[in-house]
């Protein structure tokens, strides 16, 4: 009966907050989190045996920000079930982010007793510890979790943190190079280890880990800031910290040549350099040179203006309002106010750009570019403004190696060569979406990453050719092939995400053996699977990295508030609420809860730029509020998912699909684009082009 007048008295206080008779599930993927709760509660009452409909109803509360009546019913659950590990864990951890560390460490310690090797549970007891100042049992327990998630980045970066705070900057030094070495990305580890570098009194070493963090995260203010501090102490000039990729020699393609291989496509126009919004970067000046030799002719005229000699380095400069071309000696050979072509001198040639630290665009700046086709180079406002026109089949040689790894199972390349090649239909037409920037797409991920000839694998070349011409079509239109590196586990309906349209091929659905089914998951399960590690087709170790499918961050407070503070003027934080969700458990808006004011996010990118300094890898994800004893927030624990929107083509899923299942590239495309069909376009030469 004590029981039953509580539950009552819980949904008194939830019907006076607004509660509407709706199932609970449906509720939760709209973000009414508290209704949510509510009708979770009543189930329990109707069902008092059950403790899952108290085990989602404090989930809801947690992900509301309620964390002490989500700890209440998370106890009510253990009446109804005392022998699950998992209850005793989450309960733990609620109570760690109260900052009740003996309650925390109570329930830790009984998970463990009834599970061993729970990971999440070695987890928090190792949290607890670190915060009583226990380095010993702190780091035995971070270690164990390290044995259970041997492939998880997440586990060197706590032992890092924790290192960090021991003062111990030897093994936090190795265990962030650890935490690198799973997940290059990882800008939250660069930082640390940059100033135990600098620390260390290795300037060099500082300075490139801080020019790394501007890599993933640009205008980074400590990385900034530090950049210039050191630029003082360095033992070397930084072109030679960072020496970039040079291009020595011709690429030879054995055994297959494309160009003897594919029939002449239609040609595109591709701007060359572009940031992520895919503009063109700022290219003050950019060096130029062939293996074949390079002719320079004005477009309009026709007229040749120069004839540039195998392997001679030319140089192209933009004074404001004009090109400027200037031989090897300096001197300035023509001046040109509209576009100029800058030509291989043989067929099958290619034009190389030389890296130079000079240049302020990091594509060319950090390394040699090497592109099939032509180039036009013209004055813009920004600078030079590069434009390869190539192709359509050679540059697709260019795009599948930059979009996926040429060693991956065959098919998922095929697969890839197939939706590439659509997406160039796509944005092609109506003169594309950068029709005012001059060309059809550029080589960013804005439209689909492009890295030239250099990048070009025999796997690859041939996955175009076996499926040249191919493209995907829903009722003989070409379909939106949009595609991602990995989608954790399940896709999103492209109809759940602001501003995606709704294509009725593009599904939610779980990413996991074909002959399998599953349901959605209700938000108890989703958040055991989100900071699991379960099976899915794009959790293939040794061919994906697994810091893709599962990854997490820690940000203090004092930095998440400066960060939301540069796009929203909220003050001081004090809460961050996923609201709404698809159900494959992406959060499509996000309410901030600032000291000044409260926003609603609801656009995909912008909810992933939001919470850091560098963008989050994708928008499923979970938020875990780390408060002090008084309630002040310390810092958000972020538990993510998959790299990318989510939405169409899993290309970590492609990969398991062929490799786990000898999917052919036909029955992948069909597994995630449903209900399209491939058909094969005919290339018409268009004139003027």
């Amino acid at each position: 009966m004590r029981r039953l007048n509580l539950i009552l008295l819980f949904l008194l206080f939830q019907s006076a907050a607004g509660y509407c008779a709706a199932p609970p599930y449906e509720l939760y993927l709209k973000g009414n989190l508290s209704q949510a709760a509510s009708a979770y509660a009543e189930l329990a009452a109707a069902s008092p045996a059950d403790p899952r409909p108290l085990m989602n109803a404090a989930i809801c509360l947690k992900q509301a920000g309620r964390y002490y009546q989500a700890s209440s019913l998370m106890t009510r659950a253990l009446e109804r079930a005392p022998e699950n590990p998992d209850i005793y864990s989450e309960l733990g951890w609620l109570r760690f982010h109260l900052a009740d560390y003996t309650g925390a460490r109570s329930a830790f310690e009984t998970a463990l007793q009834l599970q061993p090797k729970h990971s999440r549970a070695e987890l928090g007891l190792a949290s607890v510890y670190a915060n009583l100042d226990d380095k010993k049992r702190t780091i035995e327990h971070l270690d164990n979790y390290r044995q259970l998630r041997p492939d998880f980045a997440g586990v060197d970066y706590i032992l890092a943190w924790n290192y960090m705070n021991f003062k111990m900057y030897k093994e936090a030094e190795s265990s962030l190079i650890e935490a690198l070495r799973k997940d290059i990305s990882f800008t939250e580890a660069r930082l640390p280890l940059a100033g135990i570098y600098a620390r260390q009194g290795k300037f060099d070493e500082a300075w490139n880990q801080y020019y790394r963090v501007l890599d993933y995260a640009p205008g980074h203010p400590i990385a900034s800031k530090m950049m210039k501090i050191l630029e003082g102490k360095l033992s070397k000039q930084p072109e030679e910290i960072r020496p970039p990729f040079r291009i020595t020699k011709p690429l030879v393609m054995e055994p297959l040549d494309a160009l003897e291989n594919l029939s002449r496509s239609v040609k595109i126009r591709v701007g060359i350099g572009a940031t992520n919004t895919g503009k063109q970067g700022r290219n003050n000046f950019l060096r130029l040179k062939s293996f074949e030799g390079l002719t320079v002719t004005g477009k309009a005229s026709g007229k040749l203006y120069a004839t540039i000699p195998p392997d001679e380095t030319w140089t192209v400069h933009h004074d404001g309002r004009s090109v400027l071309l200037k031989g090897p000696d300096g001197k300035l050979h023509n001046s040109f106010q509209g576009p100029i072509l800058v030509k291989p001198a043989k067929p099958g040639g290619t034009v190389i750009f030389d890296a130079s630290s000079r240049i302020k665009n990091p594509w060319f700046r950090g390394a040699d570019r090497q592109y099939r086709g032509y180039v036009e180079l013209s004055p813009g406002s920004r600078g030079i403004e590069v434009v390869n026109v190539i192709e359509t089949e050679l540059y697709l040689l260019g795009v599948v190696p930059s979009e996926v790894a040429p060693q991956w199972p065959y098919e998922s390349l095929k697969a890839q060569a197939v939706i590439a090649r659509t997406q160039v239909l796509i944005r092609r037409s109506r003169g594309g979406i950068h029709k005012k920037q001059g060309y059809h797409l550029c080589d960013s991920q804005h439209c689909q990453a492009y890295k030239g000839k250099s990048i070009e694998a025999n796997t690859t070349t041939r996955a175009v050719v076996d499926t040249e011409g191919e493209i995907l079509t829903y009722h003989g239109r070409p379909a939106y092939t949009f595609y991602h590196s990995n989608c954790g586990g399940w896709t999103q309906a492209s109809g759940e995400v602001t501003g995606w349209g709704d294509s009725p091929y593009l599904v939610t659905k779980p990413d996991i053996d074909p002959a399998k089914a599953q349901a959605p998951l209700d938000p108890w399960d989703y958040h055991l699977w989100l900071t699991g590690n379960p099976d899915a087709n794009c959790n293939y170790p040794g061919r994906v990295r697994a810091s893709e499918f599962r990854w997490m961050k820690i940000i203090r407070q004092k930095d998440m508030t400066f960060r939301v503070n540069k796009d929203y003027a909220v003050g001081e934080l004090l809460n961050i609420i996923p609201l709404r969700r698809s159900p494959s458990g992406n959060v499509n808006s996000l309410r901030v809860i600032g000291r000044k004011k409260t926003i609603t996010v609801t656009k995909e990118h912008l909810i992933r730029n939001l919470l850091g300094f560098s963008s989050l890898k994708s928008t499923l994800f979970e938020i875990e509020i780390n408060r002090f004893k008084d309630g002040k927030v310390r810092n958000y624990w972020i538990y993510g998912g998959g790299w990318g929107h989510a939405i169409g083509m899993c290309q970590s899923g492609a990969a398991g699909l062929a490799g786990k299942y000898n999917l052919a590239y036909k029955d992948i495309l069909d597994f995630y684009f449903p209900a399209t069909k491939i058909s094969r376009i005919k290339y018409v030469k268009k004139s003027g082009k």
